[in-house]
């Protein structure tokens, strides 16, 4: 009797990709628009403008937002009793907004503002059964909650979509998401959205142990996901993990990171263990998507739903300066948020233009924090970003650093040690320390095993309790 040779592996492999591939566009063209109809959904409509949006010139996108901010104004002062007294208290009224300059005449809004005022903050034109709760974690143990109108909710959705293309994603294909408390297996709705159209292979961020870690690796590499997508430290811990345990056979068409500031060094390793380029996003809760990296490097701004400035000491910063992130989305009329401090600090750059084609105005650099600046002594303000990135590459002996101020002359470094740690290690650390905070700064070394991320996932490298410029 003649036994029967199993195919090739080639074979296999390229059968499975078929398959794949096929599953895909089953979703993508077939499943995703049937969805989108029984939910109402027009974010498959929306992801086309936008992406058409993407190329307007640069003097049609200020027009269409100065048109946008009006109307957006105009409703939030008539709608809503919290934007009446707000703007009666300054003497503003819609009207005197002429210019695209005079949105500089409105009062910021706060965190604080969200929680004192959520209520009346809320349109009285948009039923309260048709508008969405949002819970923002809080990054110090405080949540925010905010209200969403559907319209609102699809534009968003759009609109992450559109640049999620950037990174080599497409409706339909999976992701590997390495998220804190993933929402996947909340309940079977959810489950049955994941496994049909989300398609999302979730890695807990809370719950990043060795053998979690090497399980999830099994698990990609039978599951093969488009992109990964993630914190950009759960990014950089992953990657380092699969290194340094000789794992491999992970290769995604590109990787989105996310929610934290992306460290050059992280860059390096998740690129080079993964072989694949990092898309590196900004946004929010509040808000959603702010900025995104484009295929040539280029941090965009996010125009199709927001306007988004740079402000320090109340005054917009000129280019390359670093100043406080201020955001007014116009598509969500349910509760407008017009002018709101999103807590981040960043840098707006001189470029004018990009070779991708997107005419959308460019970050220079996302510094982190507003409280991630330490204040030293003599009155400089040292971005925590930089500090990390300082002080990472300079101590191969720590594995995990994070900076801690309480007071304007005093300094807590919590240390995880690493395998190369030397009483030399010490020792650099104590010359860094005196090269960027100077000698009338003291410090303490505390050894922990670990430093826990916050309930979000994420985790702080700098954190400093002081007032800057940027508050």
């Amino acid at each position: 009797m003649r036994s029967i040779k199993p195919p090739p592996a080639n074979y296999v492999l390229s059968t499975a990709l078929i398959e794949m591939k096929l599953s895909n566009l089953i979703i993508r063209n077939i499943i995703a628009p049937l969805w989108a109809a029984k939910e109402r959904s027009r974010y498959l409509q929306y992801l086309a403008t936008v992406e058409a949006m993407h190329l307007r010139p640069r003097n049609e996108v200020e027009q269409d937002h100065f048109a946008r901010l009006q109307c957006l104004t105009t409703h939030a002062y008539t709608q809503t009793e919290y934007y009446r007294l707000r703007l009666d208290s300054v003497g503003i009224i819609p009207e005197k907004i002429t210019s695209p300059a005079d949105l500089q005449q409105l009062p910021l809004l706060t965190k604080d503002d969200l929680r004192a005022h959520k209520d009346l903050m809320v349109s009285r034109a948009i039923p309260r059964g048709k508008l969405t709760t949002k819970k923002t974690s809080g990054s110090t143990g405080t949540y925010v909650q905010l209200c969403v109108d559907e319209e609102s909710i699809q534009w968003k959705r759009a609109v992450t979509a559109s640049y999620d293309r950037w990174a080599g994603w497409d409706v339909g294909e999976r992701i590997g998401a390495i998220w804190g408390n993933p929402e996947c297996y909340q309940n079977w709705r959810a489950y049955l959205r994941n496994l049909l159209l989300a398609r999302h292979i979730p890695l807990d961020t809370l719950k990043m142990d060795p053998d979690t870690m090497r399980k999830y690796h099994a698990t990609l590499l039978r599951k093969k996901p488009a992109i990964l997508f993630g914190h950009a430290h759960s990014l950089f811990l992953f990657a380092q993990f699969m290194e340094q345990n000789g794992l491999s056979g992970i290769r995604p068409k590109g990787i989105i990171s996310t929610a934290m500031v992306l460290h050059p060094f992280e860059r390096q390793t998740i690129e080079r263990v993964f072989g694949c380029r990092v898309t590196n996003r900004y946004g929010c809760e509040e808000v959603s998507l702010i900025a995104c990296e484009c295929p040539h490097g280029n941090m965009h701004l996010n125009c199709d739903t927001l306007i988004v400035e740079f402000i320090r000491d109340g005054k917009p910063v000129a280019p390359g300066e670093p100043g406080a992130i201020v955001v007014t989305d116009l598509s969500n009329y349910g509760m407008p948020i017009i002018r709101y401090k999103v807590g981040d600090v960043g840098v707006p750059s001189a470029k004018t233009s990009c070779a991708c084609g997107c005419t959308y105005p460019i970050m220079e650099s996302l510094e982190g924090r507003v409280a991630d600046y330490v204040v030293t002594p003599d009155g400089s303000y040292i971005s925590g970003i930089s500090l990390t990135e300082n002080f990472a590459m300079q101590l191969p002996g720590i594995k995990q650093l994070q900076i801690v101020q309480e007071e304007i002359d005093k300094l807590v470094f919590s240390v995880v040690k690493g395998e190369q740690f030397t009483d030399q290690t010490l020792q650099d650390l104590d010359r860094l320390a005196k090269e960027r905070f100077g000698n009338r700064m003291h410090y303490q070394v505390e050894y922990v095993d670990s430093i826990q991320s916050e309930s979000s996932g994420k985790y702080r490298f700098c954190i400093s309790k002081l007032p800057n410029p940027f508050c």
